[in-house]
């Protein structure tokens, strides 16, 4: 397939990397590193086997990309307002997109673009880093869930064929049949942790499992989280909060990435991450006053009212 990958950083370098390997026309457009990558490629270091590219097809516009089979939107939902210059070059006929972005309200604003059938939501649950350009560091998880953004027994199939396409590259993947209970599924993980990471000053796993009191906080709300999906109506595993707290306690000193960026400066993903989740909590009537706390500091670390 020929795939575009739009933004990409450590997570869109990890999946662009091995989806070339597997031997697919990979487009990597890039908001910086572009003459390191040019010159001398990417690789990948990682636990499920290294990778070495030294030539990649690196541009800095999609503009230059032209149509292609696949657009990968790896950037951050703070770059959303990107997504209407960037999208319709790369557009044909039969061209799909799926974001892989954190949280909720992405594909909204994708459909904003392109035909609502066209997009479907990947879910990553990946460590991965950028140690110095050029080098991604991938150090737990890599695995996608896809799921149609509007459900329909043709874009199940779909999202079926987007995780054979990257069981093929070696990346583990399923299909679903719908997005928001896939989006519930990571979120478990992504509020708290990447919350508290961030609420916290810009702390890595390892310091937040220093403090056995904000472990208990992080099990609290995926608690909160779990019941705001059910009351939406999405049943999720039931040792899936065990499952996440076993797991991350592993991932040592890895920065998620909301705290990265707030301890580089950088804008925060805070409505995808944080707050349109809330709303749909919100508004199914769930309990979730140790997520409400976290929202208010979040809000206080990084000046919203």
């Amino acid at each position: 397939m020929k795939i575009a990958i739009l933004g990409a950083g450590a997570l869109g370098c990890y999946y662009g990397a091995r989806l070339q390997e597997a031997g697919n026309d990979v487009a990597y457009i890039v908001r910086s590193e572009y003459d390191y990558l040019k010159e001398h490629g990417l690789e990948v270091k990682s636990i499920n086997g290294d990778i070495q590219l030294p030539h990649i097809k690196v541009y800095t516009n999609a503009d230059q990309v032209g149509p292609v089979d696949l657009i990968l939107v790896a950037l951050k939902s703070t770059a959303n307002d990107q997504l209407t210059k960037a999208i319709p070059p790369m557009m044909g006929p039969n061209t799909i997109v799926a974001t892989l972005q954190n949280g909720m309200g992405n594909a909204e604003k994708l459909a904003e673009i392109i035909p609502a059938e066209k997009i479907y939501v990947g879910l990553c649950f990946i460590c991965a880093m950028r140690d110095e350009p050029g080098h991604i560091k991938h150090l737990e998880g890599g695995n996608i869930q896809f799921a149609p953004f509007i459900p329909s027994p043709q874009g199940s199939q779909q999202a079926q064929e987007l995780a054979t396409l990257f069981k093929q590259a070696h990346v583990p993947a399923k299909g679903f049949d719908i997005a928001e209970q896939i989006q519930w599924y990571k979120l478990v993980w992504n509020i708290p942790f990447n919350g508290l990471c961030l609420a916290l000053g810009g702390i890595s796993i390892a310091e937040l499992y220093k403090r056995p009191d904000q472990v208990q906080r992080a099990k609290a709300i995926m608690e909160e989280v779990v019941a705001s999906a059910a009351a939406r109506g999405y049943k999720l595993p039931t040792d899936l909060v065990s499952f996440h707290l076993e797991r991350t306690e592993k991932m040592g000193e890895f920065i998620p990435s909301s705290a990265v960026d707030y301890n580089e400066g950088r804008p925060i993903e805070y409505h995808a991450i944080w707050e349109a989740p809330l709303a749909k909590a919100r508004q199914a009537g769930a309990s979730i006053p140790n997520w409400e706390q976290l929202d208010l500091d979040i809000r206080q670390r990084i000046q919203i009212k």
